[in-house]
């Protein structure tokens, strides 16, 4: 495996991470604040400061100056090459640690879940997190996983960045590690000239 690109991997986490914040804290500014209308108290002779209105910031109660906005965005966008290689990189690395199993199948017969520690246990997993990818919806694996804390379910197109930082161990089925070039593809047997010409002939 070429050498773990870091800046790549984090602007790609805190990309993915940026993305996923809300922004959903605001404050009032002085001109959003109700109220304030009428001059607190004349301008002269009072010994006061002078103010002309109850909401201005430096007053309880009043408009907040460089508060958290609610038209803030935290968006970052990212050239889908460079999140691609990224999520690429951290898999290459799993795997090369060998904390990525690969299986052929993963298909639950009951939404149970003792058949999935079972599942866990008969490919030695032991991480206290564990992601499971599949090409197709499991709608039995993603059920009987819900108990279980550390143990997530990703569709092969939708496993994160994220995912893939966070997690101890990755159990992958077959299809999906072919996609994500982790093995490869069983090559399929040539048919020889002299077979096909048989086949002509016959016909």
């Amino acid at each position: 495996m070429s050498k773990l690109n870091i800046p790549l991997i984090k602007q790609a986490v805190l990309a993915k991470e940026a993305n996923r914040r809300a922004a959903t804290s605001s404050t009032k500014t002085r001109g959003e604040v109700r109220g304030g209308g009428k001059k607190p108290f004349k301008q002269k002779g009072t010994g006061s400061a002078r103010a002309g209105t109850r909401r201005s910031p430096i007053w309880v109660g009043g408009g907040i100056v460089f508060g958290p906005n609610k038209n803030r965005t935290y968006k970052q966008q990212l050239p889908k090459k460079m999140a691609r290689r990224a999520l690429e990189q951290v898999l290459e690395s799993l795997n090369d640690d060998k904390k990525i199993i690969i299986a052929d199948k993963l298909e639950l017969a009951q939404p149970k879940t003792k058949l999935i520690i079972d599942l866990l246990a008969k490919h030695n997993i032991s991480a206290n997190k564990v992601i499971l990818v599949t090409e197709k919806i499991q709608p039995e694996l993603v059920l009987a996983s819900r108990n279980l804390p550390g143990v997530k379910v990703v569709l092969n197109q939708d496993l994160s960045i994220l995912d893939a930082v966070n997690t101890g161990e990755i159990l992958i089925d077959k299809a999906s590690a072919i996609t994500r070039g982790l093995i490869k593809s069983e090559a399929k047997p040539k048919t020889s000239k002299a077979k096909k010409a048989t086949v002509k002939e016959a016909k």
